[in-house]
């Protein structure tokens, strides 16, 4: 029997104990509604236009329902499988949220403080809630077609609106001001701006690769459409640092063929591939890159500079408990750095997630915020090295790969609130909660 069959865990029911109520269908429920997270995850736009009548937000509506079937999960007999919340990392979550707190408490600017910490402990709650719901590897699967199916809706948006310079759903001025040389950026069906959206569309296109690599063999055609539009959409957006985190995830997904003998022919057709691919490149994403060794090209760049000074010089005047969650663009706007290049009158955050976590968070809470990411990444690769389960094996390579781009990614971007960061957090840690409880079913088996 698999270890993920729906029989009660400890395998018998005496009289004595409580009748076991069904939860399957709470649980199909709260997986469907994971599924909608990762879908208007990158479609907030879309969402907000057909649903903005609502007091809240879909993610907003979706969350609460979530912990409303998780508390319900929790205080009925239902007992069938145990959660696959991981041990270690749910600790260190919660143990990041209780220092987000203690950084609170001695933020110079609490209303700021208070409304990012509210946004960031609720897409910190993603890792429990998905533990809840997906008890096994098949109903990891709708969270992952979800993220790919809006994958391909969110790549053809963005090649439509490049094409023709028309905006379909963003109103935001994160998504709506972004332009390079007079070219619009396109951000999909998001009202994020253009980086971030081409960040989640590159983690679907990976998950894509990862599972076709894997012999996954369900939605082949559809997967094959999404790697080559979604990759098509990532160049479009000219998001430098989606473009290098899509090569970090290719290259490890390669290295899945290591041990066969045709590894060199494979690694040797994928450079060609990426080389060949370098002639099609559209000379505004050339320019992106070359505007690297060219500041006056892209003056953003300043701009990035003077984040790392002026979060450097603010984590050296509180390294212990930080600025506080939210508080460094109300810094990044004093008199005292108003004459570093490139700042701008308008507050502006730290886009690096890393020097970020540390400067709001201090350096216990950027320890507690690194410890979360490498125990994700060591839960997925775990589960993808010594899983039993091919179905488990395959979606958590394809899910390791697709974190540690966003990881890479993350250096240019502020994404300690990052749903999509979170999201995948939680996926690779239920798949190594997952292979755990497979070793321990083998291990007690007869």
């Amino acid at each position: 029997m698999s270890p993920f069959s729906t029989t009660d865990v400890h395998g018998s029911h005496t009289p004595s104990a409580r009748p076991r109520v069904d939860d399957r269908g709470i649980l199909a429920l709260g997986t469907l509604a994971l599924a909608l997270v990762a879908v208007f995850g990158q479609l907030d736009a879309v969402a907000k236009k057909y649903a903005g009548f609502l007091p809240l937000s879909p993610f907003e509506l979706l969350l609460a329902l979530l912990v409303g079937l998780s508390a319900l999960l929790i205080a009925l007999p239902a007992g069938r499988r145990p959660a696959m919340i991981d041990p270690l990392g749910g600790k260190l979550i919660a143990l990041l949220i209780c220092w987000i707190g203690v950084s609170f408490v001695f933020a110079e600017h609490h209303d700021l403080a208070f409304a990012y910490a509210i946004r960031a402990v609720a897409v910190m709650l993603l890792p429990f809630l998905i533990g809840m719901f997906l008890r096994d590897p098949t109903q990891l699967q709708p969270v992952l077609w979800g993220i790919m199916g809006a994958g391909i809706v969110t790549a053809l948006i963005i090649i439509y609106e490049t094409k023709t310079g028309a905006r379909l759903f963003s109103t935001s001025a994160a998504a709506v001001e972004a332009d390079f040389e007079g070219k619009i950026r396109s951000a999909g069906g998001s009202d994020l701006n253009p980086t971030s959206v081409a960040q989640m569309l590159m983690v679907a296109v990976l998950l894509a690769a990862g599972l076709l690599a894997s012999g996954y063999k369900r939605f082949r055609l559809p997967m094959i459409a999404l790697i080559l539009l979604g990759t098509a959409a990532i160049v479009m957006t000219s998001a430098r640092s989606a473009v290098i985190g899509l090569g970090i995830g290719g290259i490890i997904i390669l290295f899945r063929f290591y041990r066969s003998r045709w590894f060199p022919l494979i690694l040797l057709g994928g450079i060609a591939l990426a080389a060949t691919s370098l002639l099609f490149l559209p000379a505004t994403t050339l320019a992106r890159f070359q505007a690297v060794a060219n500041f006056a090209e892209d003056r953003s760049l300043y701009r990035r500079i003077t984040y790392l000074r002026i979060g450097w010089d603010l984590l050296q005047q509180s390294p212990i408990w930080g600025v506080g969650p939210g508080n460094f663009p109300s810094h990044y706007v004093e008199a005292e750095y108003r004459f570093l290049p490139g700042r701008t009158l308008n507050p502006r955050e730290l886009h690096n997630t890393y020097l970020d976590a540390a400067v709001e968070y201090g350096l216990v809470g950027f320890a507690l915020f690194m410890s979360v990411l490498g125990t994700a990444f060591f839960a997925a690769a775990r589960a993808a090295r010594r899983a039993v389960d091919p179905l488990l094996a395959r979606m958590a390579h394809a899910i390791m790969a697709a974190l540690v781009a966003l990881y890479a990614a993350s250096f240019f971007m502020p994404h300690k609130d990052f749903r999509y960061l979170w999201l995948m957090i939680g996926l690779a840690m239920a798949c190594g909660a997952m292979q755990r409880f497979e070793a321990r079913c083998a291990g007690e088996g007869p």
